[in-house]
């Protein structure tokens, strides 16, 4: 009787233990969640693409589809130059802050012969250190 008292504390004991380490598991997993969530509430997340506003008009827009505010946005163009206004770049660029959800347009010079895509680099600062995207899109 001892022996079989002896075994099945044992055996509580044993099972008890692995309990214990797989609640330090699930704790050190949610801890790692809150802490991926905190970064993601912090961070931008910039996109851009063509929007067509009226029969014949474009407008490319920037937008900000993070959960963090984008500071000191700045917009490069590397292809598709003649798509986009120069003087609307210099007047918008850099921006000083871009909220979640809120848009810059920019004006588009769609004409016969224009080019029909166009690349741009978007870098910018948030609380989760800032990023940097590069962003291809087609007028049509």
């Amino acid at each position: 009787m001892a022996v079989a008292a002896f075994g099945l504390s044992g055996y509580t004991l044993l099972r008890q233990r692995k309990g214990d380490e797989l609640a330090r598991r699930l704790s050190a997993l949610q801890i790692e969640k809150e802490q991926a969530e905190s970064v993601s509430s912090k961070k931008a997340d910039l996109f851009a693409n063509f929007a067509k506003t009226g029969k014949t008009s474009y407008q490319f827009k920037i937008f900000n589809r993070g959960k963090g505010t984008a500071r000191n946005v700045q917009m490069e163009v590397l292809a598709g130059n003649d798509l986009l206004e120069r003087h609307d770049l210099t007047e918008k660029f850099p921006y000083p802050s871009l909220e979640p959800h809120q848009t810059i347009s920019l004006y588009a010079a769609v004409y016969m012969g224009s080019p029909r895509r166009a690349t741009v680099k978007l870098t910018w600062e948030d609380d989760a250190g800032g990023g940097e995207k590069t962003i291809t899109d087609d007028v049509f």
